[in-house]
């Protein structure tokens, strides 16, 4: 499947806004500033511009991808199990896509008060194919047709974070977080090198800067890092997007617009030397010196505490039943991380991202522990079960082991 713009396509940016990029007032606004800045500059990442040269002028065309504001998710599957506490998936998913609904329209709004030409566009217009279950569907294909017909010079799209169309022709949801995937999917539609997202964290830390408060921005980490982060529990980045940006050879450039998008990762193989630099644009002396305090991706290591993933426990056998059972029939998409028993136990743990799975049945038992994964520099990986109470302290204890090696 061809999914390039062919060599005369103009450039193209592709920039995410994940929820918590719209909790402050006038966020919409601000944003829609921040892309039109961008669309001046000749999509550069210094957006320095007025806006007075954005819209049909400009060369690029520009993607915006949204997720539903922070917490509405949250309030629509609240809202939801108050009048059915085991709803039909399809009937779930239908509500919950309605926050990146209502976000497409909102944002669409403000670039259209900012001069922008911009276009809301819905799962069907994005060539998104998806499979599974309605309310966490597997993205299956992507037809670049329907981005590249739309997408124009100086035109803006805006596309709902983690949805597509099933088999049947309705709307699909893609899982909770999967808004970068869709992203990426847009990038490798209209052949664009890489993509934006843009979240409350300048990057990809060391540790989670809540609890390690002295964690530190990779500048650079390749996808095959970023993936194993992901199972284990990292939020940034989902790992089914990671593993599609490898595949398709998208640079994924996790950023922050405020209060410095300059400072960002880059996560991909083929980033090198560049992964500091801004898309188009220039490193400034702070990104340098950040780089040069960042770990380089062959001593790189990093500490990750899955703080929402479900630990049961059983023998080592029903373990390896439940991950057949919750991954389903053919399926192995990463959302559990098994811990083998330790010396001299027959008890093993399964830790699964998805809270609301009842392993009881399968005669396993729910923990309330906690799973902190240490990933050292020479490629040793070290997983902790640890008390909820215990997980700052140990996470700070493992992050010192990794920042010292």
């Amino acid at each position: 499947m061809d999914l390039t713009g062919g060599p005369a396509a103009a450039s193209a940016i592709v920039l995410k806004f994940g929820g918590a990029s719209f909790a402050a007032p006038g966020s919409h606004r601000l944003i829609a500033r921040y892309v039109a800045d961008r669309l001046s500059d000749g999509c550069s990442g210094t957006g320095t511009g007025t806006g007075a040269g954005a819209g049909a002028g400009g060369r690029a065309r520009a993607v915006v991808v949204v997720s539903a504001v922070a917490g509405e998710t949250d309030r629509l599957s609240a809202l939801v199990r108050s009048v059915s506490p085991d709803p039909d998936r399809d009937l779930l998913g239908t509500a919950l896509m309605t926050g990146e609904t209502v976000n497409v329209a909102l944002m669409t709004a403000a670039l259209r008060d900012a001069g922008l030409p911009a276009l809301a566009l819905t799962a069907a217009d994005t060539g998104f194919r998806g499979t599974g279950e309605p309310h966490h569907a597997d993205l299956a294909e992507i037809d670049p047709a329907m981005l590249t017909k739309l997408a124009e010079p100086g035109q803006v799209l805006v596309i709902p974070g983690g949805q597509a169309i099933g088999p049947d022709g309705h709307p699909v949801m893609l899982g909770r977080n999967s808004s970068d995937l869709s992203a990426i999917a847009a990038a490798a539609a209209l052949g664009a090198p890489a993509c934006e997202i843009f979240s409350d964290s300048p990057g990809i830390c060391t540790a989670d800067p809540h609890l390690v408060p002295d964690a530190r921005t990779l500048a650079h980490l390749p996808y095959d890092m970023m993936i194993t982060m992901s199972r284990h529990g990292a939020k940034v980045l989902h790992h089914s997007a990671v593993a599609w940006a490898r595949t398709h050879g998208v640079d994924i450039r996790c950023r922050s617009l405020l209060p410095d998008g300059q400072l960002h990762s880059v996560v991909g193989d083929s980033a090198g030397d560049s992964a500091g630099d801004p898309v188009g644009g220039s490193a400034e002396p702070r990104q340098r010196e950040t780089e040069a305090l960042a770990p380089t991706p062959a001593r790189g290591g990093a500490v990750v505490v899955h703080r929402t993933g479900v630990v049961w426990e059983g023998a080592a056998e029903q373990i390896r039943s439940a991950v057949k059972w919750v991954n389903g029939v053919g399926r192995s998409d990463g959302d559990v991380v098994v811990v083998p028993p330790a010396a001299g136990s027959a008890v093993a743990h399964l830790v699964v991202a998805d809270a609301l799975r009842d392993l009881s049945g399968l005669s396993l038992r729910r923990t309330d522990l906690r799973l902190v994964t240490t990933m050292f520099p020479d490629g040793r990986t070290d997983l902790r079960l640890v008390p909820a109470s215990e997980v700052t302290a140990m996470a700070q204890a493992q992050h010192d082991l990794v920042i010292s090696t």
